[in-house]
């Protein structure tokens, strides 16, 4: 069972995990979840749209955009005295595919080392 040398990559996949955590907390919550997929149907909606598809309160649902746009996810603009929300997931869904593709080699190369 002898394991190649990942310490370089496991010290890489920890700096990733970490840029990538409030990705992971932000949609661990299901109300977030639930906004992420009704913005994914729309191009834009703003808090009065979003809580009229929710048995939540406005104040909780700016809320929870507050945590998506700190995350990244979200991204905000003002039309009039209306703030829009639309999803930003691009450097994100970067950010995810990184760790996960630093992950996957660290498993490869300990699969080989058993080998």
């Amino acid at each position: 069972m002898n394991h190649p040398d990942t310490t370089q990559l496991e010290v890489v996949v920890h700096r990733q995990l970490q840029e990538c955590s409030s990705i992971f907390l932000a949609l661990a919550d299901p109300v977030r979840q639930d906004i992420v997929m009704m913005l994914t149907k729309h191009e834009a909606l703003n808090v009065a749209q979003i809580v009229e598809r929710t048995p939540m309160s406005r104040s909780a649902i700016s809320h929870h955009l507050k945590i998506l746009k700190q995350a990244g996810l979200l991204t905000s603009s003002k039309v009039g005295t209306e703030i829009f929300y639309s999803l930003e997931i691009e450097d994100s869904v970067k950010l995810l595919k990184a760790f996960l593709e630093t992950t996957e080699r660290i498993l490869v190369l300990k699969t080989q080392g058993d080998e």
